[in-house]
């Protein structure tokens, strides 16, 4: 059976505070051996994430970040809590897909809860 960690991460749903959700995805897949590659990938992975879900940002709002890393997978569950003024703007999912759906092995973007889930299996 993989020992996997489970890591739940709330920041300020803003973009100073990328980096800190960018960090932690990096360092969990570095914990797990996922080569330097992977970590890039899981690095713009996060940082479109969270791109996406502050596109809507309101005063007060947070990144609920659930992440969920084995020896094989990071998993990742991010979604928006707070004030929105809609659903997320369909040119930033299209931008999202574009820009990171080719790396990831699974994700799925609910658009009315301003929720993502996403997977991205270690290679080899």
């Amino acid at each position: 059976m993989t020992n996997t960690e489970n890591v739940q991460l709330t920041i300020p749903a803003v973009t100073e505070y990328e980096a800190v959700a960018i960090t932690t995805i990096a360092h969990l897949a570095v914990r797990r051996g996922f080569s330097l590659k992977e970590v890039e990938d899981l690095r713009l992975i996060m940082a479109e994430t969270t791109k996406l879900l502050t596109g809507l940002q309101r005063q007060g709002s947070t990144l609920q970040l659930n992440y969920n890393v084995s020896e094989r997978q990071v998993h990742l569950d991010a979604f928006a809590k707070g004030s929105y003024s809609g659903p997320l703007a369909e040119k930033d999912i299209t931008q999202f897909r574009t820009s990171v759906g080719a790396l990831l092995d699974y994700f799925l973007i609910d658009n009315a809860k301003h929720w993502v889930s996403l997977t991205k299996d270690r290679l080899g």
